[in-house]
């Protein structure tokens, strides 16, 4: 769930797995990205790519209570 919240994140702000991992400012490949996004990656440590975008997008605030409201519906 959290993955598919943070696909829809990228994708909702029309930004490319290349360019969310450059605005992040971590280091990581494209592959382990995607691989995360589609859920063969249950690394969480992902999720600081998207938290830092969201920063950067001046967004945070939004995507931290969308993030907590995914994560509450879906844990029923």
């Amino acid at each position: 769930m959290i993955s598919n919240y943070c696909k829809k994140f990228r994708k909702d702000n029309n930004l490319t797995l290349s360019e969310t991992i450059k605005l992040s400012g971590v280091k990581c490949k494209v592959g382990t990205l995607s691989a995360f996004e589609m859920g063969r990656s249950s690394n969480i440590e992902h999720l600081t790519i998207y938290i830092k975008v969201s920063k950067v997008l001046n967004n945070t605030f939004n995507f931290m209570n969308n993030l907590t409201v995914e994560v509450l519906n879906n844990g029923k």
